[in-house]
């Protein structure tokens, strides 16, 4: 028996080192700026804070400290005219201004259009003595017809703040006048622009150069001229852009279609604008330029509509069937094939002599892709950066979804759950799988002991007694 004993023993280690192999082999689980400013063409600026988009795709040009947080002197009065517009009677109805209106502006040397107390004004002429020559008189005639008192104006004017999403923004005045708790980001101002911009109203009074009210005690009218328009001129085709001409002092630029300036001594020069040509449209907000009598502000956006203008174009990146990724979804049992693309052509506004294979183009998963998948779930996004500067930037960031839904295979699921189960018990399995194999082999064994002891039995009941 000794003998059978130490065969059986040898035929259970190697039964358990072919386990252990065969574990070893079990599957895995399925898985699933540099700044433009740093360009040797770029124009030397004065401005602090830049930030600069396209407006027709979003791509951001140009940014610098857009969310820092600033003093946005008369910018406010973008604010002040969109909840003003948005909570005004008719544009043609009047009011009277009383001597409430006038109060402390002096004082605190706040710009005015020049109204005068007593004088019936429309809400319209209103509106643009707020903004053109940038009138707190305005602002605060506005405030009160529309909302009793300052206070509850500039309620209205968080609450939309708030409903904008400009959360680094917070405002106690309706004109910008500084107060340390008066302040916003470039960001902020471009969420609050991208939303104005789409009333009319606003639109047209932000781009208009030059207007004439008619109050009722300036029976010549009263004539404005934007503080933005008042410092530029289109000048001589022949003319160099974004210069001071010698006889109008004026800034030449044949862009920029609208804005509005800002100003007070912790804020610097400020400006917010908007620029159009060669069908290419441009936002840009600069901040904290140095205070001086020469326009700043107006000159850096001046320079930076030229350079963009000059020496970036719109390219193709990407077309609408390009494969971006391409993948089989696990736990499906048949077409099973996810091929994801842009849907649509990716343009970007990029220098014209970029190489556009320098892009980088990465496509980065949310999760472990695994079915189920709803048609239009989001599943990763792709990102565009430029590799060509010192710090790699990126350019675009899109979202990536399923163009179909996958249903899971409860048999494919129920495989992996099991390969999961043996992965996560690994020695209790192994104990488990080892145990039933030396019980196998102990009952085969007994058997064939069983056997050889009934034949040797019957063979002594067979033998012959002498």
């Amino acid at each position: 028996m000794s003998e059978e004993f130490c065969k059986v023993k040898n035929r259970i280690q190697k039964i358990v080192l072919m386990v252990v192999f065969l574990l070893t082999l079990t599957p895995l689980p399925l898985s699933a700026q540099a700044t433009i400013s740093e360009e040797p063409d770029f124009p030397e600026i004065k401005s602090d804070y830049v930030y600069m988009v396209d407006l027709d795709n979003n791509q951001i040009m140009l940014d610098e400290g857009s969310e820092q947080t600033i003093y946005p002197a008369s910018m406010t009065k973008m604010m002040t005219l969109l909840v003003a517009i948005e909570n005004a009677p008719a544009l043609e109805s009047t009011m009277v201004l009383g001597p409430e209106v006038f109060a402390g502006l002096a004082e605190a040397h706040a710009s005015v259009a020049g109204f005068k107390p007593g004088e019936e004004v429309s809400v319209k002429d209103l509106l643009y003595g707020l903004f053109l020559p940038s009138g707190a008189d305005a602002a605060q005639a506005l405030a009160l017809e529309e909302a009793g008192s300052e206070a509850a104006f500039v309620e209205l004017m968080n609450e939309k703040a708030a409903a904008l999403g400009m959360s680094g923004t917070h405002f106690v005045n309706t004109s910008g006048l500084h107060d340390p708790d008066h302040y916003t980001t470039l960001r902020d101002l471009e969420k609050l622009m991208r939303y104005a911009l789409e009333n009319p109203t606003f639109r047209e009074i932000f781009q208009t150069r030059r207007y004439t009210a008619n109050p009722s005690l300036h029976p010549g009218g009263l004539v404005w001229e934007s503080t933005l328009f008042a410092k530029l001129t289109t000048g001589p085709e022949n003319e160099a852009n974004a210069t001071i001409t010698a006889n109008t002092s004026r800034i030449v630029n044949d862009s920029i279609i609208g804005g509005k300036t800002g100003y007070t001594n912790p804020a610097g020069l400020c400006l917010a604008s908007i620029a159009e040509k060669n069908g290419t449209r441009y936002l840009l907000i600069t901040a904290h330029a140095p205070v001086s009598n020469t326009p700043y502000h107006i000159l850096d956006a001046a320079h930076i509509y030229d350079y963009f203008y000059e020496y970036y174009a719109r390219q193709t990146v990407l077309t609408a069937d390009q494969i971006l990724l391409e993948t089989k979804v696990p736990f499906v049992l048949f077409n099973n094939k996810l091929s994801l693309s842009a849907g649509s052509d990716i343009v970007l506004n990029l220098p014209k002599t970029l190489d556009l294979s320098t892009l980088l183009i990465e496509t980065e998963l949310d999760q472990d892709l695994q079915a189920p998948i709803s048609e239009g779930q989001r599943l990763g996004t792709v990102k565009i950066s430029r590799t060509d500067t010192e710090t790699p930037t990126v350019l675009k960031e899109l979202e990536l979804v399923s163009p179909r839904s996958y249903k899971r295979s409860a048999l494919l699921y129920g495989f992996y759950q099991f390969q999961q189960w043996v992965k996560n018990n690994t020695i209790f399995f192994a104990l488990s799988v080892l145990g039933l194999i030396l019980c196998l082999i102990l009952l085969r064994d007994y058997r064939r002991e069983q056997r050889r002891y009934q034949s040797a039995r019957k063979k002594r009941r067979r033998r012959p007694h002498l």
